[in-house]
């Protein structure tokens, strides 16, 4: 069994904040094995009528997300693998957007000072 990337917290004002921690890595990436993961989090989003809204942050202290994971696409056999992976994560993307609440992200302020080279 894969460990969960992401964690839900529903806090006392009904606002949700998803927590992404890729285990083991120093950064977080995006793997097609997370689809999964995210769907299961966005059900009990849409399932709880009292939110007004979620926030998605990071537990890595110096970044969010880097973006897919380069090994998984370098993995891909066939131009149409790399296709469905694309695919689906622009399914998840379209489900995090159709939520019927506001979706923010927030990083961590001293992430965003080393990004910015102070």
């Amino acid at each position: 069994m894969t460990t969960s990337a992401f964690t839900l917290e529903i806090r006392p004002d009904n606002v949700a904040v998803i927590t992404i921690d890729v285990p083991g890595e120093k950064m977080n990436t995006l793997k097609a094995e997370f689809g999964g993961q995210v769907r299961d989090i966005l059900r009990q989003l849409r399932d709880n009528k009292d939110l007004l809204g979620v926030v998605f942050i990071s537990a890595k202290e110096d970044n969010f997300i880097a973006g897919a994971d380069i090994n998984m696409i370098g993995n891909c056999n066939t131009a149409k693998e790399a296709e469905r992976l694309s695919e689906q994560g622009q399914q998840v993307m379209a489900e995090i957007h159709a939520l019927p609440f506001p979706v923010e992200t927030a990083a961590s302020a001293s992430g965003a000072k080393s990004r910015a080279g102070g």
